[in-house]
């Protein structure tokens, strides 16, 4: 029997290896900041067991996951890029090329899907305009009146995008600090504008919604906070309690404030969230786990592809009636599946696709960053 369990427990050990062992020389993520990528896409996965917590009758959690990625982003454009010379052109590669091919893999399998079966899928078209302006990252609205291209997660990669072309243009600045300033005050100003003259336009509604400020808040703190540290063993446990705290009110604190914006009750609370992860990271305390590092490594997988399983999941459990005991035991399973299945996608697809098209563009990529060196801040 002993042997009987090991092997497939073996083989997911193994998995978890391969997929949090991913280091290379240099490297200046930090742990924290990548285990904290775990953490928000299990929020988001937890939005979507909408059916089996509202059968225990609770109600939704996990929203902010979206705003907790939003403040990681915008640390990590500016704390990768500070002292590493890289032009716009040789920026703007690199992020499609992480982002779009298993993006537009899974994009054009719904697609799929709404073509063979589109009663499984509801309110999403097979007009290939909405195709086309999916892959390309353009904001459009549904028929429902929602802003969604066809994998209707990707609402928030279109965000990933515009907020990577304004940070390149940032990177033409002589001082990488100035740039970084100037793309704060367009986000800033941009919030502005959508407050101040509003418009039915889906692009201009979008792109002028204050959840772009989160992204300021993230280079705000890779900026400013980078050397803040704190030296007593007290002093770590309180900011650790207070990122705890911090991950709570992130869940849920929009649930206790109904109709304040989402940047208050979720981008605010992300952005204590990234601050405690820095801090300990600069006092030398790591919060990281195998675990952690697989799931955070595989966090771009497995939010793209947790609602094929928490949909299926939850037509399932429609099919089985929703007690108590269905309704935890399907949670668990569904969590643990969505979590296997961001794993594999990330080192079966997501690793695959994005190292061919490196060798396939990459020597682009590696010229556009040898003539375009920009002065260090």
């Amino acid at each position: 029997m002993s042997n009987a369990l090991s092997a497939p427990w073996g083989a997911v050990s193994r998995l978890l290896d391969d997929a949090a062992g991913e280091r290379r020389s240099g490297s200046v993520v930090i742990e924290n900041i990548q285990c904290l990528r775990a953490v928000a896409a299990a929020l988001v996965v937890f939005v979507h067991l909408e059916v089996f917590l509202r059968a225990l009758g609770l109600a939704p959690f996990g929203y902010g996951g979206v705003d907790l990625f939003f403040v990681i982003s915008g640390f990590i454009m500016v704390h990768t890029t500070r002292r590493k010379p890289v032009g716009p052109g040789a920026f703007l590669a690199n992020r499609l090329l992480r982002i779009a091919p298993l993006y537009w893999l899974l994009t054009c399998a719904v697609y799929a899907v709404a073509l063979v079966a589109p009663s499984l899928l509801g309110a999403t078209s097979t007009d290939p305009t909405q195709l086309v302006e999916s892959l390309l990252f353009v904001p459009f609205r549904k028929s429902s009146g929602a802003i969604y291209p066809v994998l209707f997660v990707g609402w928030t990669l279109n965000y990933e995008m515009f907020f990577y072309v304004l940070f390149a243009v940032g990177l033409l600045a002589p001082k990488r600090e100035h740039g970084v300033l100037a793309v704060m005050a367009a986000l800033v100003a941009l919030a502005v504008l959508g407050r101040v003259l509003p418009s039915e336009a889906a692009a201009y509604t979008f792109y002028t919604d204050p959840i772009v400020l989160e992204f300021g808040f993230g280079m705000a703190l890779a900026l400013y906070g980078t050397r803040l540290r704190v030296s007593s063993a007290g002093a770590r446990r309180a900011l650790l309690a207070l990122g705890l705290l911090g991950i709570l009110a992130t869940a849920t604190l929009a649930l206790v404030l109904p109709g304040v914006h989402r940047v208050l009750t979720y981008g605010v609370p992300a952005a204590l969230v990234v601050t405690v992860a820095v801090v300990l990271h600069q006092s030398g305390t790591s919060l990281s786990n195998r675990g952690l590092l697989a799931l955070g490594n595989a966090s771009f997988a497995l939010y793209l592809t947790h609602p094929f399983i928490t949909q299926a999941a939850a037509k399932v459990a429609a099919k089985l009636g929703l007690g108590p005991l269905v309704a935890v035991t399907g949670a668990v399973v569904t969590f643990v599946a969505v979590c296997g299945m961001g794993v594999l996608a990330h080192l079966a697809l997501e690793r695959p696709l994005t190292r061919a098209c490196r060798r396939v563009f990459g020597p682009r990529t590696r010229v556009a960053v040898a003539v375009a060196q920009p002065e260090q801040p």
